[in-house]
């Protein structure tokens, strides 16, 4: 035991979470068995600056933390063997989709989709996915352009389209559940249609696509949502308490661009009375990419992994919660934030998945 002053914002979670002990009201009662009766804390507890605390010190704190789980009380979820589990099979369902972009806290566009995701069968160490997207509005409304109506004619021709995913959650393959060759026929045909020379080239572009299956891979992998739900989220590790350790990912908030690299790491919150069915995990991430903002959208750029940071390098910041149900582990909401400082205009991104 020892005895601690309480500093300025000092709470009672404050100093259990920095202690490591499991649930704050266990600090509570340690120090009320050791203090002076006049010292007792009592509920609600509101601890004032210059307070002296007795706390748990070394061995007393893994006591006191083994007490709490045989009470059942931990406030705190710890991943088996260091990684939160990954029930691919749960992952199917039906998800609403909200993506915000604002100019200096100004809206400058509300796109609303829905994503569908059926899982289909298991074979060894795969599992595979059927994925649709559709119900796409932009500010609230359906476009009637001619464009947009060509894209959702190929859409309908093109989707659903079939996912796999290996056993540690990471996107390996995709490709359409027809024939290339039916696809390919269906999307020439609608040049009957759409016969004017910007649509030809549309068509054509696709069918080209459908020719190599490398790029159809990297296209599923920019879908914001696809990332969110396959990404290296589920493989960090953690490796002490709550915080997993410093993993990197591509993150692709940009459209158009490449994903940009980050440093991450997750943060495991405290349950909380409100919600106590829910876990809830955050996501931090600094940028370590050292490309410019024209270098992510040039296409011929080729990435140096190797490359230091530099005076032009794109300045921005990710973070993301994800909530889970506590009894299986299923995803019930992700909400994502991703901010681009380009000089004096600050671009950001509000990204909002739900599992309907």
């Amino acid at each position: 035991m020892i005895t601690y002053m309480t500093l300025p914002g000092d709470t009672l979670e404050k100093i259990a979470y920095d202690l490591k002990v499991e649930h704050p009201k266990y600090l509570k009662d340690f120090h009320n068995t050791y203090c002076a009766v006049h010292n007792r804390l009592a509920e609600p507890v509101q601890l004032k600056t210059g307070m002296l605390l007795h706390i748990p010190f070394g061995d007393e704190i893994r006591k006191l933390n083994k007490k709490i789980n045989e009470n059942g009380e931990s406030l705190y979820y710890h991943p088996p063997h260091g990684r939160i589990p990954f029930p691919i099979p749960l992952l199917g369902g039906s998800y609403k989709i909200k993506h915000q972009k604002y100019l200096d806290s100004q809206i400058e566009s509300d796109y609303l989709y829905h994503l569908d995701l059926k899982y289909l069968k298991a074979e060894k160490d795969d599992h595979f996915f059927s994925m649709q997207i559709s119900g796409s509005r932009k500010n609230g409304f359906e476009s009637d352009s001619k464009i947009s109506s060509l894209a959702k004619a190929c859409a309908t021709i093109m989707y659903p389209l079939e996912i796999r995913i290996d056993d540690r959650g990471k996107l390996t393959g995709a490709g359409f559940r027809l024939p290339d060759s039916v696809i390919r026929d269906e999307l020439e045909a609608l040049k009957n249609y759409f016969t004017d020379e910007f649509s030809e080239s549309y068509i054509n572009q696709l069918k080209k696509k459908t020719e190599d299956k490398k790029q159809i891979l990297g296209d599923i992998r920019r879908i914001l949502p696809i990332h969110f739900l396959f990404g290296s989220f589920y493989r960090a590790r953690y490796e002490s308490w709550t915080d997993s350790g410093i993993y990197h990912e591509f993150f692709p908030w940009l459209a158009n661009a490449s994903p940009i690299r980050f440093e991450l790491y997750n943060r495991i919150l405290p349950k909380q009375e409100v919600d106590d069915e829910i876990l809830k995990i955050t996501q931090s991430g600094s940028c370590c990419d050292y490309r410019s903002l024209e270098q992510l959208y040039d296409k011929n750029h080729e990435y140096q992994e190797q490359t230091l940071l530099g005076y032009s390098s794109v300045k921005c910041r990710h973070e993301a919660e994800y909530l889970f149900s506590r009894a299986d582990l299923e995803i019930r909401k992700v909400t994502g934030n991703f901010e681009l400082q380009i000089g004096d205009v600050t671009e950001k991104d509000v990204f909002t998945m739900e599992k309907q």
